[in-house]
């Protein structure tokens, strides 16, 4: 196969033409034999990268999951305090949550994860829980200074205030993108992150 033999990426070709067919298709309706169609390679070119399917549906899910983790590994500016640093990383996080790829994601795991539930704690475990953790782990060591907060705060504070602080972020945002709905202007998803921010600052509990 001359043509498959040229490809210099088959893997990326073979992760889009798979993303794209499980988003058209359904994961269950979705063959190898058209995704391999679709990719321009052949059926045991897929197999060389992929064991089966689900693998397949894995490795699409981790590509796209890293992504969304992309905004809490930037470095962050010397001398930020944690409120600008949740601004910032809250502007960023909100706007890839919204991401053309980041709501296919989501409606490929939805499309799933009833039918193949570890498929389902495979993106949540790379995407969401992975975010927890990360913004647990930041929020625990500004504790420690003192930055935004009165007193150190325990583990189970900071991954609770985590997951306040992305739920929030989510907000109706996802929804109205998973349904076609045109996201509010950049000013007023700006305002509404820094109000976040506010809140979760605010409502630091005792464990």
């Amino acid at each position: 196969m001359p043509a498959e033999l040229s490809r210099p990426d088959k893997h990326s070709a073979i992760t889009k033409a798979a993303a794209e067919m499980f988003l058209a298709e359904g994961f269950e309706r979705s063959s190898l034999d058209q995704i391999a169609h679709r990719a321009g390679v052949s059926k045991q070119t897929i197999y060389s990268h992929f064991t089966d399917k689900q693998a397949l549906f894995r490795a699409i899910c981790a590509e796209l999951t890293e992504k969304l983790t992309i905004p809490l590994r930037k470095p962050r500016k010397a001398g930020a305090d944690l409120a600008s640093i949740l601004i910032r990383l809250g502007e960023d996080t909100l706007a890839t949550m919204l991401h053309p790829a980041a709501l296919d994601l989501h409606r490929l795991v939805l499309s799933a994860a009833a039918r193949f539930p570890d498929l389902g704690r495979t993106a949540y475990e790379a995407g969401v829980e992975r975010m927890i953790s990360d913004l647990a782990t930041l929020l625990m060591q500004q504790s420690q200074l003192r930055d935004g907060l009165a007193q150190p705060i325990s583990n189970a504070q900071a991954r609770r205030m985590a997951e306040q602080f992305i739920g929030m972020l989510r907000g109706f945002h996802q929804l109205r993108g998973l349904l076609g709905m045109p996201a509010i202007p950049a000013g007023e998803r700006k305002a509404y992150v820094r109000s976040c921010v506010e809140m979760l600052l605010r409502g630091v509990a005792p464990a």
